[in-house]
């Protein structure tokens, strides 16, 4: 009959000032996209471009995310309580989420809004959608630095930054678009432009979407693989055999959690065990929370409780 230590130890990784660095970044940026975002839409319904208004609605958009995307740092620093026993980090993540499904709907709008501009083309003020656009391409690198300059690592931060590539990226199309229409005339390069800049904007949203749907549904966190760490353990430990019931997910990117069974001998099932079990966990695989059970065929009803204390 096999009888079973459950030992739990976790290491706590706090929000630090990397986190608190990075949603000032975004707080800033939300400020001066909210201030541009009126000129550009009122500026792209005056020179009739689609590309300009849909890049002003993204802009829109683009200031909400931000907005999501610091309230989502300010959620996570909340600390843990009877609960929310993990605390709130995992927020991240779902403002995350949230900004790749807003990217999602903006790309359905502009296709709709480009096809519309196909069946029905409109002419288009070239010289002054070229300028609304230079300073639209000015504004969205400046913010586009400031979010890149934050930390890229956190899942919440390359999402609000994926806006903003987008935001950079359909400036310069505008650009393009406006240089082609004051010379040629040719209308249809708008909406073209614009469905190119939306499908990259899509792919960017889909993958965002992807990887944090991924750690909600507690999915293994990429760059893991369970049997590598088991095999591993196998080979560093050789007081552990049998192996099993190993699980592995992610609260956050950052907070790497795991459970598993082990079978040992009895003189093993101690504190000692624990830490350096622990210890090589966080150090060689970087997982941060480790729930234990130590089992064994020869442990008696007294050693269980003895074990246990």
């Amino acid at each position: 009959m096999s009888h079973g230590v459950q030992i739990l130890s976790h290491h706590h990784n706090h929000l630090g000032c990397s986190h608190k660095h990075s949603q000032r970044k975004v707080m800033i940026a939300a400020i001066i996209t909210a201030t541009y975002m009126l000129v550009e839409i009122i500026g792209g319904l005056w020179v009739n471009s689609i590309a300009l208004v849909a890049d002003g609605v993204h802009m829109l958009t683009d200031a909400m995310a931000l907005a999501v995307a610091w309230w989502g740092f300010q959620i996570s620093r909340r600390p843990a309580n009877s609960k929310m026993t993990f605390g709130f980090q995992r927020f991240q993540i779902l403002t995350a989420f949230v900004n790749g499904f807003t990217l999602l709907l903006i790309v359905v709008g502009i296709y709709a809004m480009a096809i519309e501009r196909f069946l029905h083309p409109q002419e288009v003020m070239g010289k002054e959608m070229f300028i609304i656009a230079i300073i639209g391409l000015l504004n969205n690198l400046v913010v586009f630095w400031i979010l890149h300059s934050g930390d890229q690592n956190n899942m919440n931060m390359r999402g609000a930054t994926l806006h903003f590539l987008g935001d950079t990226l359909g400036s310069v199309a505008v650009i393009v678009g406006a240089i082609m229409i004051y010379y040629t005339g040719w209308t249809p390069i708008d909406p073209i432009l614009s469905i190119m800049m939306a499908t990259i904007i899509g792919i960017g949203a889909y993958r965002l979407m992807r990887e944090s749907a991924h750690i909600l549904l507690e999915g293994v966190p990429a760059g893991y693989e369970i049997s590598v760490i088991k095999e591993d353990l196998e080979a560093r430990f050789g007081y552990l055999t049998k192996i099993h019931h190993i699980h592995l997910w992610a609260i956050a990117e950052d907070q790497v959690m795991m459970t598993l069974h082990a079978k040992t001998d009895l003189k093993y099932i101690n504190d000692t065990t624990l830490a350096e079990i622990k210890d090589y966990l966080l150090e060689a695989h970087h997982v941060h929370h480790v729930t234990l059970q130590l089992e064994t065929d020869n442990l008696d009803a007294d050693s269980v409780e003895t074990a246990g204390m």
